[in-house]
């Protein structure tokens, strides 16, 4: 009986360690700590830029960014006194980011230039554009740590080009990766952004394809979709999402915040 019990025991105690858990399990409209955060960088394409598509009467569709209604501005509206950059636009890849918001900064929002602009965390949601151009690629292939000019010219290649790039003009800048959602995604594609924390320091995951809600869901895509991108509600539901993933990265990192205050 005794014995049993043990046995009882480890397998709970197995079962439990195994468990995982889901970060934006229950969504919160709080910000949390993403408060000591002040300055954020938003890299991205037409789903970080807040892009809303509309019909003309001619049946033609039009595509516009309208930045104030970015999940990254409706983060910045609800930490308060924060500041935020989107250098994103619609059609975004990531070899296209490093020509129009680095290298020569041409861009639909009024040519902003990352290097302008240093912030202390960044949020990277690139790929969805990419899976029609570019292989995936191997992180740890393709990534040269020496050089990012010499990286791959692959998806992965060029996505971890953004954060060497970004690293020489803020080294302890945060950097949360994100994962394609269901609706864009290619398991290929998010298997080698998972990769990023393993290569680089202070990036961390937000595995939206993994434990964000499925927007194949028809009732989902009815209540935050407007065509094929989010209406209004759409944006400020992934605001509350992003806050809440990163809310639980801090709370489980707190010691690697510590100095967030410092990074000018």
């Amino acid at each position: 009986m005794k014995k049993l019990i043990i046995a009882l025991f480890i397998l709970v105690s197995f079962t439990s360690q195994a468990q995982e858990i889901n970060p934006i399990a229950t969504i919160s409209q709080q910000p949390g700590w993403c408060t000591i955060i002040h300055r954020w960088g938003f890299i991205g394409d037409s789903l970080c830029s807040g892009e809303f598509e509309y019909s003309r009467e001619d049946g033609s569709t039009v595509w516009h960014d309208v930045y104030e209604y970015s999940w990254g501005q409706r983060i910045v509206a609800a930490v308060g006194g924060a500041v935020g950059f989107n250098f994103s636009q619609g059609g975004e890849t990531a070899k296209g980011w490093i020509e129009n918001f680095w290298d020569y900064p041409l861009n639909r929002n009024a040519d902003i230039s990352a290097k302008a602009h240093p912030c202390q965390a960044y949020i990277i949601a690139l790929g969805c554009n990419d899976r029609n151009g570019f292989a995936p690629g191997d992180a740890h292939k393709d990534i040269n740590l020496e050089d990012y000019t010499k990286n791959a010219e692959t998806f992965i290649g060029y996505y971890g080009g953004i954060i060497q790039r970004v690293k020489t003009l803020q080294p302890r800048a945060r950097f949360f990766v994100v994962t394609l959602p269901t609706l864009y995604g290619k398991e290929e594609f998010s298997a080698e952004i998972r990769k990023m924390p393993e290569i680089f320091d202070n990036v961390y995951l937000i595995d939206l394809e993994k434990y964000g809600q499925d927007f194949n869901d028809p009732q989902l895509k009815e209540r935050y979709f407007e065509k094929g991108h989010m209406n209004a509600a759409g944006y400020q539901m992934m605001a509350w999402t992003f806050m809440t993933y990163i809310n639980w990265i801090i709370e489980n990192n707190l010691s690697d915040f510590s100095d967030i205050s410092l990074v000018k």
